[in-house]
C-alpha cells in the first residue's frame, strides 16, 4: 500500500483527533514525540485507547510517532499496539538493530500485525540507511527526518543537502522493495497551497511515492500532487494497449505519440495504472 498523505495529530489533543477522519488523509499519524510537550507523555500515551478508533474513523490507516529514548518508546510502543494502532513511525533510528529491537517489542505485545516506518535523522544513521531498511519484513516505508537532521548538520532543511539525503533514502527504499516518503523540501509553510503542490509533483517525479504533514489544508493537495494525473493514466493506458499488440507481432519497441515505447516504459506505465487503483 502506498500512502499520499499522513497527518499529524498531537495524540493528546481530543478536538483535533476528532477532527482527523474527515481530513482525508490515507494515514494519520498520532504523535507522542515533538507535538507533544515532555509534561504531557503519559497523557498523550494514555489517550491513545480513544485516539486509534476514533483517527481510523474515516477510513485512514494509523500509525503513533514513539518517542526516544528507549525506555518512553517501549512504553510508546505498547500502548499504541494495545490500542489497535496499524504501525509506528520508529524516530531516530539508530540502525538495523533499531528496527529489529522495536520489531522484537511488537511481536511481543501486537493485538494485530504492525508495521514500522524508520525515520532517519542523524548522519550516522544516513550512513546506514540501506541496512534500515531492509532490517525487517515489518519495514513499510522509509523516511528522512529533515528538520532534526539539518539542525544536526547545520543546514537548510530545505537546502541541497537535505535533498541529497533524501535522494539517497529513493534508493535505499526502492532496493529494499518499499515506499520513499517524504519531499524535496519543507511544507513547514503549509500557508503557499501551489508551492506545496509543485514540490508534490516534483518529489514525485523524483520517486517519492508521499509525504507527511501538520495542518490538514495541504492534505488534498498532497493527494492530488502524488496521485498521477488524468493525462498520465490515458497515456499510460494507451501505452499498454499498444505493447500488446506490438508483442502480437514480435516488435519490442513501437511508438507512442511520436515517442519511443519499451519495456522499462512499459514498466512504469504499469505502476501508474497500479497508483491509480486500476
Amino acid at each position: 500500500m502506498t500512502w499520499r498523505s499522513m497527518l499529524y495529530v498531537p495524540a493528546h489533543v481530543a478536538r483535533f483527533v476528532e477532527k482527523a477522519p474527515g481530513t482525508g488523509a490515507d494515514a494519520i499519524l498520532l504523535d507522542l514525540e515533538d507535538a507533544v510537550p515532555v509534561a504531557e507523555k503519559g497523557r498523550a500515551r494514555a489517550a491513545l485507547a480513544a485516539a486509534v478508533p476514533v483517527a481510523r474513523g474515516g477510513g485512514a490507516s494509523v500509525f503513533v510517532r514513539v518517542n526516544r529514548p528507549l525506555t518512553l518508546a517501549v512504553g510508546d510502543i505498547e500502548a499504541a499496539a494495545a490500542a489497535g494502532a496499524d504501525g509506528i513511525l520508529l524516530t531516530k533510528a539508530t540502525g538495523p538493530e533499531h528496527v529489529a529491537l522495536a520489531a522484537e517489542v511488537l511481536a511481543g505485545c501486537e493485538t494485530r500485525p504492525m508495521v514500522i516506518f524508520p525515520m532517519v535523522e542523524t548522519s550516522a544513521a544516513l550512513a546506514r540507511i540501506e541496512d534500515i531498511a531492509r532490517a525487517s519484513p515489518r519495514v513499510a516505508g522509509l523516511m528522512v527526518g529533515a528538520e532534526d537532521l539539518s539542525a544536526e548538520c547545520g543546514a537548510a532543511p530545505d537546502g541541497e543537502l537535505m535533498v541529497h539525503a533524501k535522494l539517497r533514502a529513493v534508493f535505499a527504499a526502492n532496493a529494499a522493495g518499499i515506499p520513499a516518503l517524504g519531499t524535496l523540501g519543507t511544507v513547514a509553510d503549509y500557508g503557499d497551497r501551489e508551492a506545496v503542490r509543485a514540490m508534490a509533483l516534483r518529489s514525485r517525479r523524483a520517486g517519492f511515492s508521499g509525504a507527511s504533514c501538520i495542518h490538514p489544508s495541504i492534505v488534498a493537495v498532497l493527494n492530488e500532487g502524488f496521485a498521477p494525473s488524468a493525462a498520465e493514466i490515458d497515456l499510460a493506458k494507451r501505452q499498454i494497449a499498444a505493447g500488446i499488440e506490438a508483442a502480437k507481432v514480435g516488435k519490442g519497441a513501437f511508438v507512442v505519440d511520436g515517442m519511443m515505447v519499451d519495456e522499462p516504459v512499459l514498466i512504469r506505465a504499469r505502476k501508474v495504472l497500479a497508483r491509480a487503483g486500476r
